[in-house]
């Protein structure tokens, strides 16, 4: 027994175990004898192969199946898929016998990459034949930031980057593993390797007409390294023959049939289940609590007190301290739990904050001076002369995640091995976190990759991998399944800033802005806030200035599919709406104007994206009374010429007289740069998120009372139904000289901004703070 009470179990038997247990699952599947490797149900953590490597990130067993390790996780976006193909295009593999499995961060702890893939090739974003801009930051090991120089390089999923950085070198390494087959066939039969060829998992020798599999010489192949790696080159877009081309997702068919394994799935031997609370308001903790009012109770073993996270190990951000109750099922630990008397401590200063005085704090925040990011010209002077002058201030609510997936992880801890199963979007840094904690090596820390049921910034950006971690820590030899609440996950994660812009603009007599000044509102570690606006103003304006104001919140903010230009692009193409209505014209004619008098470098690419919107939705076409159209600019990356996305979106909109709104057509121009990776993921990617922002549009908001968040299940948080789906989303791609600077967020932002003037040109009614289910729309 260890010192809790709880029975323990050495790692030689638990390993045992968890091999009798994975074994009696595979064979409870029948699985057809010629099945494809993508059906076969299999666990997507990493294991170690019985087949030599070719590399790192390549198996290929007799049977010609190739299993490709993935760096990134999977939840939804297509990733799974995606990073197979670039590694695929260049091994020139049979894709139907491909098998996707995370990397190993544990792997990725002690092995470096090879130094010839470290450096990327080519001119930047604008050469075809090279690797684009990796964001290779600092290089941080912890996986924080940066691309490091670790086995698996950048191993996050976040900023919408595992293709922008990934690309270059999981084409290397598929380029290296195809060179390594043709140069072990070309050992085995004794003839020059510019006589073979390799085409779907074949090597072929033409002038003999021999041939041999990728299976039947991936063995020798593994014994044979490349003599000069740095010689081998990547295919640029025009010589692809996989990417490009509409794949479906790698992982649906195991989610669809069920097979797929969660982290909230996971069930090892011995293991014990806890639930857990922590203090509502953020920088509070656990003043006392009464294991004894629960003790006696069913399946009970243990209660564990546990501070706030370290913010070392969260990005900065104070969580909470909380406690958990340790019992035989998760029911049992939860009853227990809430039976459990808690006593908080909580910061009076936090206790004292409310939506209401946040509200006036950045208000106030936007009076003071704030950083001047971009002064350009005399905004003063040409206010003073303008013929017109229009003013709007926006606000944007706390926003969650929301994900359908609780926070958990499972956790065990010996004296010498940490061993985690979770479906995490910074494993890198989750390693670290478990070395801190424990005082057990990196190189001794296992990950355990599940695929994710939603996340949207590292799994949500909350510390369920922290509090698993301290709380098996404290029960060393026993396996503990940590497993959050609806309402935990709420109060667990962190938010999408609650935000606020003040935008002024001076027009001429003709109606052209000739001066802009934009505010914008934060809190202090609020993210993004540069987003859309920084360096040049993307509409024509020859005098601009931009500032930020910030002022400070206890409410910890992350990521939230996007780094800022969600709120950004409402205020913005919000803004531009309203100026176009206030000059008395054309709201696609005036923007396509201000961006063709910037001298923008990507401004040809944004003209492109307005004029085949506007055709694709038949703009200027008469609608029914009730239903307007909207159109916008989306873009990251437009005011340098370096990588950016670009897209133009027409959002057709009806609202009744009784005030509902629909949102019944998108039709939506987006760039592909050199080219799409997997066309048809990118499609899904921008129909998930126009269906997202309609929510931040329509519904989704989180208030603050007594400190504390309000809205923490679905009862409260609103989420549109499938009947408010767009029946219609058309998508058209245009070819950009660039490469794309990602696809996973940011997309398809204008859904809010695009019904905020429908509301107006239908009701009258101008509202400018989200979300608009909340206001009164009816009109008659």
């Amino acid at each position: 027994m260890s010192e809790n009470g709880i029975s323990g179990i050495n790692r030689r038997e638990f390993l045992a175990m968890v091999a009798a247990a994975e074994g009696a699952f595979i064979l409870g599947f029948w699985v057809p004898p010629r099945a494809n490797a993508q059906t076969a149900p299999r666990a997507v953590w990493y294991e170690e192969s019985a087949t030599p490597e070719i590399n790192a990130w390549i198996v290929i067993s007799p049977d010609d199946t190739v299993t490709i390790r993935i760096a990134q996780s999977e939840l939804g976006q297509g990733v799974w898929t995606s990073n197979a193909m670039m590694v695929c295009e260049e091994l020139q593999c049979d894709w139907t016998k491909v098998r996707p499995q995370y990397a190993s961060a544990n792997r990725d702890a002690r092995e470096r990459a090879p130094e010839w893939t470290l450096k990327v090739m080519g001119k930047g974003a604008t050469d075809p034949k090279g690797g684009g801009e990796p964001g290779f930051g600092n290089r941080d090991r912890t996986g924080v930031g940066g691309i490091p120089d670790s086995l698996y390089r950048r191993m996050r999923t976040n900023a919408a980057s595992s293709v922008k950085d990934g690309r270059y070198y999981l084409q290397l390494a598929g380029a290296e593993a195809r060179e390594r087959l043709l140069l072990a066939a070309a050992e085995l039969w004794s003839v020059p390797v510019a006589e073979l060829t390799a085409k779907d998992s074949i090597i072929t020798h033409a002038p003999s007409g021999r041939t041999t599999t990728y299976g039947q010489i991936a063995g020798r192949a593994a014994r044979t390294p490349h003599p000069n790696p740095e010689t081998i080159t990547i295919k640029s877009p025009d010589q692809w023959t996989l990417m490009g081309t509409e794949r479906k997702n790698l992982d649906v068919p195991a989610k669809v049939t069920g097979s797929t394994i969660y982290g909230i799935d996971v069930r090892v031997p011995g293991m014990k289940w806890a639930a857990v609370k922590a203090c509502p308001v953020y920088g509070g903790t656990v003043k006392s609590y009464k294991f004894d009012a629960i003790r006696q109770l069913p399946g009970v073993r243990s209660a564990v007190q546990f501070p706030i996270p370290d913010p070392a190990l969260t990005r900065g951000r104070i969580f909470s301290g909380g406690v958990a109750v340790i019992a035989d099922t998760w029911y049992q630990a939860r009853t227990a739990l809430d039976r459990m008397p808690i006593e908080w401590e909580i910061p009076p200063e936090h206790a004292a904050f409310s939506t209401a005085n946040m509200r006036e704090a950045l208000v106030a925040s936007l009076d003071r001076p704030g950083r001047v990011r971009v002064n350009q010209g005399n905004v003063d002077d040409a206010f003073a002369r303008a013929a017109k002058v229009v003013e709007a201030t926006y606000s944007t609510p706390y926003l969650p995640r929301a994900r359908m997936e609780p926070g958990n992880a499972t956790v065990l801890v010996t004296d010498n091995r940490v061993d985690i199963w979770i479906g995490d979007q910074s494993p890198q840094e989750t390693r670290f976190s478990a070395a801190k904690i424990t005082g057990i090596a990196e190189e001794n820390v296992y990950l355990n990759l599940c695929h994710l049921g939603g996340g949207f910034g590292r799994n949500g950006n909350g510390p369920q991998a922290e509090q698993a971690l301290m709380i098996a820590n404290a029960h060393r030899g026993t396996p503990i399944h940590l497993l959050w609440t609806r309402e935990e996950d709420f109060i667990g994660t962190t938010y999408r800033a609650m935000g606020m812009a003040r935008l002024k603009a001076g027009l001429d007599a003709e109606g052209w802005p000739i001066a802009l000044e934009v505010r914008t509102a934060m809190q202090e570690d609020g993210f993004g806030p540069e987003s859309s606006f920084d360096v040049a103003s993307r509409y024509h304006v020859p005098n601009y200035r931009f500032s930020n104001h910030t002022t400070k919140f206890h409410v910890p903010v992350g990521t939230r599919r996007g780094i800022g230009q969600a709120a950004h692009e409402f205020y913005r193409e919000s803004f531009m709406n309203e100026l176009a209505h206030a000059a008395g014209m054309d709201p696609y004619r005036y923007r396509r104007e201000l961006i063709a008098r910037t001298s923008l470098p990507y401004k040809d690419d944004m003209i492109r994206a307005l004029d085949l919107a506007a055709e694709m939705s038949g703009w200027g076409k008469a609608l029914p009374r009730g239903t307007a159209r909207v159109i916008a600019l989306e873009e990251r990356g437009a005011e340098t010429n370096r990588m950016a996305t670009i897209s133009a979106m027409v959002h057709t909109v009806s609202v009744s007289r009784e005030g509902k709104v629909r949102l019944e057509r998108v039709d939506v121009a987006h760039d592909t740069g050199f080219s799409l990776v997997n066309p048809l993921s990118v499609k899904k990617q921008i129909e998930g998120q126009i269906v997202w922002f309609y929510n931040d549009a329509m519904h989704q908001a989180n208030t603050i009372k007594d400190g504390h968040i309000v809205e923490n299940n679905f009862n409260a948080f609103k989420l549109s139904r499938i009947d408010e789906n767009p029946p219609d989303i058309n998508i058209r791609f245009f070819k950009t000289g660039h490469w794309l600077l990602g696809m996973g967020h940011d997309r398809a932002t204008s859904v809010q901004s695009a019904i905020g003037d429908a509301i107006f040109q239908i009701t009258g009614k101008r509202f400018r703070d989200l979300p608009f289910g909340g206001h009164d729309l009816s009109w008659t």
